[in-house]
Order: C-alpha cells, then structure tokens, then sequence
C-alpha cells in the first residue's frame, strides 16, 4: 500500500519535471501550421535564389571547383523575411573565400591606415 501511494507521488513528479503529458493535437496542429507558413515566407522572400547561389558557390570553393556566377539582386526590395539584410555580408564572405588575400588587405585597412594617417599628421606639424 505505501509502495503503491509512493509510486504514484514519483510518477507525477516525473510527469511535472518532464513537461507533463502528451501534446495536444491542436498544439500540434498549429505548430505544423506555423512552421509551413514561415517556411513559405522564407521561400517567397525575393533574396532567396541570389542567397541559395552563394550557398553554391561557397559549396563549391570549399571543394576546389570554379563557383558558378549569381545575379545579384538589387538592394532596397520590399517584402520577404528580411533576407535582403543578410546580402551584401554573404556576397563579401564569398568573395574573400575565392580570394584568400583579401584578409591581410583588410586587416593592414583595418589596422594600419589609421596609424598611417597619424602618422602623417604628426609629421606635417
């Protein structure tokens, strides 16, 4: 008898730490339901083929091969999930993958133009 009581107790604490029962099936269908319409509008947003071609292209500098060329899309596009954010960094990623050199190029910009120019400006005075 008090193994029983205490096998219940156990249970519905398990029960609460764990989540409780089983989902709903209205839970679930509106889960299924939100997911299929954000996938929707992820796959309506107009960026979405430049973006899936530079996926390709890093795909393929990552393996060796030439990259295929993307149609860029213009800047300033209305609607979508806002992939048109996530653009113009992807396309400067890719280009540095194809070519290794402009990192060095971007860390002497980054770095030492600015020593450069003082170093101008201190001697003119």
């Amino acid at each position: 008898m008090a193994y029983e009581k205490r096998k219940g107790i156990v249970s519905r604490m398990r029960r609460r730490k764990h989540g409780g029962g089983a989902v709903a099936m209205g839970d679930l269908a509106s889960t299924i339901t939100g997911d299929i319409n954000a996938a929707a509008a992820v796959v309506s947003d107009p960026y979405m083929p430049e973006v899936m071609c530079r996926i390709n292209q890093l795909k393929a500098i990552s393996a060796n091969q030439p990259p295929q060329v993307c149609q860029d899309t213009p800047l300033g596009i209305p609607g979508g999930v806002g992939l048109g954010r996530l653009i113009l960094p992807l396309r400067g990623f890719v280009l540095a993958q194809q070519y290794p050199i402009l990192y060095p190029i971007a860390a002497f910009a980054i770095l030492g133009l600015p020593f450069l120019i003082g170093y101008q400006m201190a001697r003119t005075e």
